[in-house]
């Protein structure tokens, strides 16, 4: 009968000298959870010290916890459709202003284009 091959243990090294390695793992962990904590902490300070150096309101308040309805009153606001869409264009003309999309003229190798006639040509939404 022909030998057997050892089953192929791709850990055995790792087994053979866990002694050594676990004392190194153990400082890693150590020094990392160390760092951890640091680096929180520093992060923390970071926060309260961009926010004025006022400390967060606590959520568990009465008034927080739970607050006054002011959605379900008495009184019904009827909305016209006019002011739904002036909330929608207004949200779009802000998005615009904000990643600089708004109408601008630019100059790109000596001729003068309009950015946003551009853009949305495109995009297809203008002709």
């Amino acid at each position: 009968m022909p030998p057997v091959p050892a089953v192929w243990n791709p850990i055995q090294p790792i087994q053979d000298n866990w002694g050594a390695i676990a004392p190194v793992l153990k400082t890693y962990g150590e020094i990392l959870g160390g760092l951890g904590a640091t680096f929180g902490f520093a992060g923390a300070i970071g926060l309260i010290a961009e926010h004025g150096w006022r400390l967060p309101k606590w959520p568990f308040t009465t008034e927080r916890w739970n607050p006054k309805q002011t959605v379900d009153s008495e009184e019904m606001e009827e909305v016209s459709e006019e002011q739904i869409v002036d909330d929608a264009l207004a949200e779009v003309a802000g998005g615009l202003k904000r990643r600089g999309l708004q109408e601008e003229r630019v100059e790109w190798f000596g001729l003068e284009k309009r950015a946003e006639r551009k853009l949305f040509c495109v995009m297809g939404l203008m002709g």
